[in-house]
């Protein structure tokens, strides 16, 4: 808890000394009708990206890296999967990751990303769903290093905010679902979790701790004690970007292991502010998934009926995967389950009902992750056929958002890039998703606008900063005690300093 004072306070230095500037007017700011697709590229790339919400920890990281970490762990590959495996004295098929000749590590590359979805004979759905299983030992014992490059990559692209899918203490509270029932009567499993999750808390939050201990101390966050007063300490601008996180239940274990760590999602929620909601996920198509799916959202409604925050994939699905009677419904289930976000929703437009579904969530305010590259790649949908620009059209809040960057190769920049490149985003549709990206995080707190999603009316508090750039009391107060305001202005003032140097470069070169 310690940690997040520290960090509160290392925020609100950067957001004071930027008080007083506010965005330049409509026709000075960016506008990619005029602009070749490189420089596309570069601009959504410097520009400010409020925050990523759907991303999965073990995703990260790109396939050089962990073959990197492999080599240091003295692990192997096995060179008939083409997966990493555990530390091990090479020979036959097994060879030391820190021996790779350059085919063999090309190999691995392909075989841990859908760089080539068509890798021994997969298709990108098959491709990116089983890449997960060749990540082996590394996946589980380098959480650290992989928050500590998230919050890298993610700085350098001047985005502020990430929200963190992974599961502490997966097993354990599997173990305990399966001895507390049969993942339908909820009510009993509540009361046989009641014992056991005191102390599956704990070990969870001894485990985030443990991560992002290690992320900071890669990234030298933390100023180390003894050092004299004029000693010149430098940390990596990873350390600025603000993290929280959301437990991944597994959809394809049986209901009451899914439920386990439902309960323990719940519990951690309430007792640590480093978690703020929960997922569901795994292969939306599985069997398992299919087969279970309404069991889920029994669960997900009867955790949101005590106001637990979910976002949950559904609508990962099309007619390749899904027979039109499971296509038709996932993404409404979701909604009337309590889902305040919705990951991907490419299924939509086959819901039974597609158009009251979308005023629905326009009018609720029922965010969608959009994960354009991961669409195209595992579902083929991509350009004009994406669901993304009737959300645009009917006001539903799109964030657009990168899933598992580095299964994928792309970033939060390119996302942004496809947006504009391969849907027609203008660039304030981007700025929309920045601020969607913290107005529909789960970060507790009043926010700086009554009309989120739309952004035309500030709080009484900062309508004034907003509009002229003059701070006041209230505003500050307002920063001060909410870590949504806080995320929220300092958007805002990135935002300016973007638009204002944009403005100036532009005058220069004409």
């Amino acid at each position: 808890m310690r940690r997040l004072a520290v960090m509160a306070g290392a925020w609100l230095a950067l957001v004071a000394p930027a008080w007083g500037q506010v965005r330049p007017a409509v026709e000075l700011r960016p506008d990619f009708s005029d602009m070749s697709r490189a420089e596309i590229r570069a601009v959504t790339r410097a520009m400010p990206k409020g925050g990523d919400l759907h991303v999965h920890l073990s995703g990260v990281p790109y396939a050089e890296t962990y073959l990197n970490w492999a080599a240091e762990d003295g692990l192997c590959v096995d060179t008939v999967r083409w997966a990493l495996t555990d530390p091990c004295t090479p020979a036959g098929d097994l060879v030391l990751a820190s021996a790779l000749t350059p085919d063999q590590r090309s190999l691995m590359m392909d075989s841990l990303s859908t760089r080539l979805p068509a890798f021994a004979g997969r298709n990108g759905h098959d491709q990116f769903f089983t890449a997960f299983d060749r990540f082996g030992w590394t996946r589980d014992f380098r959480r650290g290093d992989m928050l500590a490059d998230l919050m890298t990559t993610l700085a350098l692209q001047n985005t502020l905010y990430v929200e963190v899918m992974w599961m502490p203490q997966s097993r354990a509270s599997r173990d305990a679902g399966a001895a507390a029932g049969d993942g339908h009567d909820l009510a009993a499993m509540d009361a046989a979790l009641a014992d056991d999750l005191p102390a599956l808390v704990q070990a969870a939050m001894a485990e985030t701790e443990e991560m992002q201990t290690r992320a900071r101390q890669l990234l030298r966050c933390d100023r180390p004690d003894g050092l004299p007063d004029d000693y010149v300490w430098s940390s990596s601008i990873g350390c600025g970007v603000a993290v929280r996180f959301l437990i991944q239940a597994n959809r394809l274990v049986p209901p009451a292991q899914t439920y386990g760590q439902l309960a323990l999602g719940e519990a951690l929620i309430a007792a640590d502010p480093r978690w703020v909601g929960l997922q569901l996920v795994a292969p939306e198509d599985h069997p398992n998934a299919l087969a279970n799916y309404d069991a889920h959202m029994e669960m997900f409604r009867h955790l949101s009926d005590r106001g637990v925050p979910a976002s949950l994939h559904a609508g990962e699905l099309t007619l390749d995967y899904a027979t039109p009677v499971e296509i038709s419904d996932h993404v409404t289930q979701a909604v009337q389950a309590g889902a305040r976000r919705i990951g991907h929703g490419v299924a939509v437009p086959h819901e039974r009902d597609a158009h009251a579904l979308v005023g629905r969530m326009a009018s609720d305010g029922i965010a969608v992750e959009v994960n354009l590259t991961s669409n195209a790649t595992i579902l083929g949908v991509e350009g004009e056929d994406h669901p993304v620009i009737w959300l645009r059209q009917a006001g539903v809040p799109v964030v657009y958002t990168t899933d598992d960057p580095g299964i994928s190769r792309s970033d939060l920049s390119n996302e942004y890039a496809r947006a504009v490149l391969d849907t027609g985003a203008t660039y304030e549709d981007l700025v929309t998703s920045a601020r969607n990206a913290l107005a529909f995080s789960f970060l507790p707190g009043e926010g700086i606008w009554r009309d989120p999603g739309r952004y035309a009316q500030p709080v009484e508090a900062c309508a004034d900063y907003l509009a002229t750039g003059r701070t006041s009391e209230a505003c500050d107060r307002l920063r001060d005690a909410s870590p949504r305001a806080l995320e929220q202005l300092r958007f805002e003032i990135a935002l300016s300093e973007f638009e204002r140097d944009w403005t100036e470069r532009r005058a220069v070169n004409r």
